[in-house]
């Protein structure tokens, strides 16, 4: 079985946001700034993601993924939002999507709260203001996948 840092037969001009399979993962954005939801949004539609919803706090975001039952391969959570924040928003739905995998957004870095989202099944963390590379990035190191210039 290939380590995950082994790509599995993955054209190398496959962009980021396909899967092998030719197919675009998807992605629910959850956050409360419209302006943050729409850099996010273009960086990740830049990289072939399909984007299959977005909430602008945990409330809405748990009340879609219950009642649409959507299943997005990959979910980017604000850290700090009002009435349900970041961390209380992947409590409720690691749950109901084990699967998805789920990227903390956040303007801070504290050792504490890194360790507090690594046990909460997070793979990984991109600080605002959001950064096509550093988004790119992160995505393609999760994947296992080669940055493409």
């Amino acid at each position: 079985m290939p380590s995950p840092s082994e790509p599995k037969n993955i054209p190398k001009n496959l962009p980021i946001g396909m899967k092998p399979n030719g197919v675009p993962y998807t992605v629910l954005i959850i956050d409360d700034s419209n302006m943050a939801r729409e850099i996010l949004k273009r960086i990740l539609l830049s990289m072939q993601f399909r984007i299959l919803d977005e909430a602008n706090n945990g409330e809405i975001a748990l009340n879609k993924i219950q009642v649409s039952k959507i299943r997005p391969d990959f979910i980017f959570i604000d850290m700090e939002m009002p009435l349900m924040d970041g961390v209380e928003t992947i409590k409720q739905i690691k749950p109901i999507l084990p699967n998805s995998i789920i990227i903390m957004v956040t303007s801070h870095s504290e050792k504490d709260m890194v360790m507090e989202l690594v046990n909460l099944g997070v793979k990984g963390y991109v600080k605002k203001p959001y950064d096509r590379d550093t988004v790119v990035k992160k995505v393609a190191s999760i994947l296992g996948r080669p940055i493409q210039e």
